[in-house]
């Protein structure tokens, strides 16, 4: 057993390295070139160099590495913080005030759905039109449509927890892998928008935010769609598994509806 806590304290260390302290270092460094060059002299790191070199030896040592890391630290944290802010308004419906400007947006993105419907040939599901702000949002929307449609309306948000418990761990992998990317894209989100907010002060620090941010965006769709086939193809394949251990077990012919009803109402626990 200790071996083992061991190697995964030495993995947790080696995550927390890798994925706070080095990029809240190099946050520092930027911090740094934004107070000492600021627009003017935005790429003399010759100065920056200089002037480490001069007054570094006049600093004691464990006190700049201690300020160092909890600066690291603390910009880390700020931008998984603003990440979670990012993926809360990408992936949660707007209620509220917010639900005013979610509504033109949605007219705008049915406008655009329907003029691609319409070119295509097509005569779209109503339920698959979109009813949400953000295309983020929108997948994980049809994720549940889907298994709707597909099993009679069955209910994937009570589901899902049961048939992530029974699932072998060979197949939670590809999805944990998933979400990680997933959380890892909305950070690099986080990480843009602070390196936006330091170019107010030294406009190199814009320019990074603005790839950052961009990278980022790019990555949270991809990895949205990988996450979201993911989990509809875990339900395609192992739900009889959590059928069976509800006491419900599925039909050779597939599920029924009258059994996607008692699934629901066993689930709800009567709701």
């Amino acid at each position: 057993m200790n071996p083992f806590l061991s190697s995964l304290g030495g993995k947790l260390a080696e995550r927390w390295v890798t994925t706070l302290v080095l990029p809240g270092a190099l946050f520092v460094v930027a911090v740094v070139c934004a107070v000492r060059l600021g627009h003017q002299a935005a790429f003399d790191f010759t100065s920056v160099a200089n002037w480490i070199a001069r007054e570094g030896p006049r600093m004691p040592i464990g006190a700049v590495a201690i300020g160092v890391l909890l600066g690291a630290t603390a910009a880390a944290m700020a931008a998984v913080a603003v990440g979670r802010l990012a993926e809360a308004a990408w992936v949660k419906p707007w209620r509220g005030p917010a639900g005013w400007l979610a509504r033109p947006l949605v007219s705008v993105r049915r406008k655009l759905f329907d003029r691609a419907a319409a070119k295509a040939g097509v005569n779209p599901v109503r339920a698959y039109r979109p009813q949400r702000p953000t295309w983020v949002s929108e997948q994980f929307r049809l994720l549940d449509s889907r298994i709707a449609a597909q099993y009679h309306g069955l209910r994937l948000g009570p589901l899902w927890p049961r048939l992530w418990l029974l699932v072998p761990e060979a197949v939670r992998v590809p999805v944990q892998a998933a979400e990680s990317q997933f959380r890892s894209a909305v950070t690099l989100v986080g990480w843009g928008v602070l390196y936006l907010g330091l170019g107010i002060w030294w406009y190199p620090a814009a320019i990074a935010g603005f790839g950052a941010a961009l990278l980022g965006w790019s990555r949270t769709r991809t990895t949205t769609a990988a996450l979201t086939t993911l989990i509809e193809a875990t339900v395609d394949t192992h739900l009889d598994t959590v059928t069976t251990a509800l006491g419900h077990p599925m039909p050779a012919t597939g599920i029924t509806a009258d059994l996607a009803r008692r699934i629901n109402d066993h689930l709800g626990k009567g709701d």
